[in-house]
């Protein structure tokens, strides 16, 4: 069963990407700011992540990155979920790693299915 690292500071939106994992049969682990995100990664061997941009700490720009730094996070897949819809942020989310960007409101059917083609299950 897939593991998922859900970073999203808001709890309610967090709690609501879970469950949408949940019923894929994935499992979850959520993280709340992008420190809590790496510290995470060394406690879990995630198959993939969730990743808000908007976090308290360090941006979602920055996890990214650090994450993509390390040995076991150069090939995760990584799907940005954010408000920012521009595309400045866009580009900068694709140039620091991320595998795909999408903008709240998301469609969670697009979400999961490009998950699952990232994580080569689909």
């Amino acid at each position: 069963m897939p593991l998922i690292l859900v970073v999203e500071d808001d709890m309610e939106m967090n709690e609501l990407q879970r469950e949408l994992l949940s019923l894929h049969g994935m499992e979850t682990v959520p993280a709340y700011s992008g420190r809590q995100a790496l510290e995470l990664c060394d406690q879990y061997s995630a198959n993939a992540i969730l990743l808000d941009v908007m976090l308290p700490e360090m941006d979602g720009f920055e996890t990214c990155r650090l994450i993509r730094q390390r040995e076991d996070g150069r090939h995760l897949p990584i799907i940005m979920l954010t408000a920012l819809d521009s595309d400045d942020c866009r580009q900068r989310g694709l140039a620091c790693g991320a595998d795909a960007y999408f903008i709240k409101p998301f469609d969670p059917d697009e979400v999961v299915r490009t998950l699952l083609d990232l994580m080569g299950e689909a």
